[in-house]
């Protein structure tokens, strides 16, 4: 799957994201290349954001984003748990009802 195939909500997750950081940013829009349609890649967004959320200073550190983006562990902590969130809401709207991105 390609990020141009995900409907105008879940590409709302990738611009929160850029918003806040773009390693965030670039990592949940390669993912997409591992799945087949968008419900699975929210699904493994859940699974990345979880893991940042448990281990914030590890994936802060690994990416050196406090230097390079100005973005400390707790940021990105408490920014993975509101994406998570939003992902949610995303996973329970029916896909035909999530909006379409059109030409873009």
């Amino acid at each position: 799957m390609d990020t141009d195939d995900f409907s105008e909500m879940a590409w709302e997750i990738i611009v929160q994201a850029a918003q806040v950081s773009d390693t965030l940013k670039s990592e949940l829009g390669a993912m997409s290349i591992k799945y087949t349609n968008e419900d699975e890649w929210l699904r493994g967004a859940q699974e990345h954001l979880q893991e940042i959320v448990a281990f914030p200073k590890e994936y802060v550190e690994c990416w050196d984003q406090e230097e390079y983006e100005g973005v400390t562990a707790t940021m990105i902590s408490e920014f993975a748990a509101e994406l998570y969130r939003q992902v949610e809401k995303v996973q329970i709207t029916p896909l035909g009802e999530r909006g379409d991105r059109g030409d873009d």
